[in-house]
């Protein structure tokens, strides 16, 4: 049973429920509504009211009303609300912000206090030279740092963000196809992927120009995707590396499976994003560990309660593992070996 609570007040019994979660994503989405019959009673939600939203006694996300609806009749009463986590004043607002010389983990920190969001840092990360924001969302910027750094940001059931790497623990549980497996999609998404990455950067400090390039063997035609770096992923990596990371990025994300999971829990718990889990589709010769990427619960009165999962391999969330990286030369300026490793590199993809 979904239940929400906020005020010291709780509603359950939800006829229709949609609650995603993203490692791509700052921010949880909820979609709520029932209908009972008579005029009823109003939520009593406004712009400021924080709502937790739960599942049995877990927490799965912790949210604030995007829009919530009212429609009344002769007969009935319907109420739905959509929300989303309190990450999501990084995905909405625009800011400006300039920090220098500080590790990445102390800049998701800062912004995260600036937006009364939470945040754990659960890895050990980079110095970032110099961060700048203008007038943009800060998920923009704070997304491609961390994937410019092989780690992932993405929400928490508490309302905020984590950071940390790509889980590599074992599988939570195994899925079958037949036992709990309802449906399944395996997706090849082939335009994900090119034949030609090059990475292109430029120290302003030294005047050079930096660039990096790597193919992709699996595409025998000219498909070129160049991706202009700036100043984000300072000291993050190599150019030759973020080429790298974004063709195996691309490569694993390319192939997915879809999954439609009787129920919202395995034995450890409620499924969440960033875990593990064993598939076994005979039918397709599929056996192997993959990553959850994507996590949708979902309730309505034709299915009952479902999971729909989506999951990749790991390679679809990391690079290599490696964090140096040696800088070719530009067109017109030669590199310096000191500042080889050095490249203002995000992730565009």
């Amino acid at each position: 049973m979904v239940e929400i609570r906020f005020n010291g007040q709780r509603y359950a019994y939800w006829q229709n429920v949609h609650i995603s979660a993203s490692v791509d994503d700052l921010a949880a989405s909820v979609n709520l509504a029932v209908t009972r019959p008579g005029s009823g009673e109003a939520l009593g939600i406004d712009a400021n009211t924080k709502i937790e939203v739960l599942i049995g006694e877990t927490v799965v996300a912790t949210i604030r009303s995007d829009i919530d609806h009212e429609h009344v009749d002769a007969n009935s009463h319907s109420i739905a609300i959509d929300a989303r986590s309190l990450g999501r004043e990084l995905v909405d607002c625009q800011y400006s912000k300039t920090l220098s010389g500080l590790k990445l983990g102390e800049i998701v920190k800062q912004l995260c206090s600036t937006f009364n969001v939470p945040v754990k840092i659960d890895a050990d990360t980079a110095v970032v030279p110099d961060f700048a924001m203008q007038c943009e969302s800060p998920s923009n910027a704070l997304i491609n740092a961390a994937r410019a750094a092989n780690l992932l940001l993405y929400p928490t059931p508490d309302g905020g963000v984590i950071l940390t790497k790509p889980t590599d623990a074992a599988p939570v549980a195994t899925l079958v196809y037949g036992e709990h497996i309802e449906s399944f999609d395996v997706v090849n998404e082939h335009k994900l992927r090119f034949s030609d990455y090059l990475v292109k950067g430029y120290d302003y400090a030294t005047d050079q120009a930096l660039k990096g390039a790597v193919k992709d063997s699996g595409i025998n035609y000219f498909r070129p995707l160049h991706i202009l770096a700036d100043k984000t992923g300072q000291g993050l990596g190599g150019c030759d590396r973020r080429a790298t990371l974004e063709r195996n990025r691309r490569l694993a994300r390319a192939h997915r499976i879809d999954l439609e999971v009787y129920g919202w829990t395995h034995a450890g718990g409620v499924w969440d994003i960033n875990t593990q889990v064993r598939v076994i589709i005979p039918m397709r010769d599929i056996d192997g560990v993959y990553l959850i990427g994507d996590r949708a619960f979902t309730l309505d009165d034709q299915r009952g309660s479902m999971t729909r999962l989506t999951v990749m391999k790991r390679e679809a969330f990391i690079g290599e593992e490696k964090t140096g990286g040696k800088a070719k030369k530009g067109a017109k300026h030669k590199a310096n070996k000191a500042q080889d490793k050095v490249i203002y590199a995000t992730d565009l993809g």
